[in-house]
C-alpha cells in the first residue's frame, strides 16, 4: 500500500475500500455502584455523609478535553473489528481540503478552530474530536473535522465558518490504533486484511476518532479508533 504523507498512510486504493460514515465518541466504562454500607444500629438513625461516596470521586484515568474521553481501560479493551451501533450527536463540522502530506496538520488546526468557537459560543464539549475523510485523489483529500458538542442551538452563522451538524451514526465496526502516525499504514493494511476475509464492502467514508487528547498526549502513546460502516446491500 502506498503511503500517502508523513502522517498517514492512507492510499486512494484504500479509502475506495474503506470509507465508512459514522463516529461518535464511546461512552467512559460505567463505574462500578458503591458497596452497601455496614448494617445500622437498631435505634440509631444512620449519620449524614460527611464524605462523598466512592463512585462520586474523580476517576483514575486523566480525563481529555471537556472530561469526555474514555478511560484508559475502555481503550484497553476495545477490541480489533468489533461491531458497534453509533448513536447522532450535536456536533460542529468544519469542511478542509488539503494535501496527504499536510493533512494531519490542517487537521489539528480545524480541532483548534472548533474549539475556540466551541468556547465563544458556550457549546460544551461532549466528546472526543474526530476527521470523516470524505474523498480523495492521488494528491488531495477532503474532510470533514467534527467536534460533538452539547448542542448548537444558535443561529447557525454564529458557528462560521463551522456549521451545525451531526456526528455519524448507525451500525460501524471499530477498530483501535495504538501509538503515532508513523505505524498507522500497518492498522489500515490489518483492516482491509480483516474486511477481505470477511468479504465486508464498506461504504464511502472511514472516520478517525482521537480518544487522548492530541495536545496532551505524546504521539507514541495516541489512541485512534477507526469506524468503517458495512454496506447493507
Amino acid at each position: 500500500m502506498t503511503r500517502r504523507g508523513a502522517g498517514y498512510g492512507v492510499s486512494t486504493a484504500l479509502l475506495a475500500a474503506l470509507l465508512a460514515f459514522g463516529v461518535g465518541p464511546m461512552e467512559a466504562a460505567a463505574q462500578p455502584a458503591p458497596a452497601p454500607p455496614a448494617a445500622a444500629q437498631p435505634a440509631t438513625p444512620p449519620a449524614p455523609a460527611t464524605e462523598p461516596p466512592a463512585a462520586a470521586q474523580a476517576p483514575a484515568a486523566p480525563a481529555g478535553p471537556g472530561g469526555v474521553l474514555p478511560s484508559d481501560e475502555a481503550v484497553q479493551a476495545a477490541g480489533f473489528g468489533d461491531e458497534v451501533t453509533l448513536a447522532a450527536r450535536p456536533a460542529l463540522v468544519l469542511r478542509g481540503k488539503t494535501t496527504w502530506d499536510d493533512l494531519y496538520g490542517q487537521f489539528r488546526k480545524a480541532i483548534t478552530e472548533l474549539k475556540a468557537i466551541a468556547a465563544r459560543e458556550g457549546a460544551e464539549v461532549t466528546g472526543p474530536p474526530m476527521i470523516r475523510f470524505v474523498s480523495s485523489s492521488d494528491d488531495a483529500v477532503d474532510f470533514e473535522a467534527i467536534l460533538p458538542v452539547r448542542d448548537a442551538a444558535k443561529p447557525a452563522e454564529a458557528y462560521a465558518p463551522a456549521q451545525p451538524g451531526e456526528t455519524p451514526a448507525g451500525k460501524a465496526l471499530r477498530f483501535v490504533h495504538h501509538g503515532g502516525y508513523d505505524t498507522m499504514e500497518q492498522t489500515y493494511d490489518e483492516i482491509t486484511n480483516h474486511l477481505d476475509e470477511r468479504s465486508i464492502v464498506a461504504e464511502d467514508a472511514f472516520v478517525e476518532e482521537y480518544v487522548r487528547d492530541p495536545d496532551a498526549t505524546p504521539e507514541t502513546d495516541m489512541a485512534t479508533f477507526i469506524y468503517v460502516f458495512p454496506k447493507t446491500n
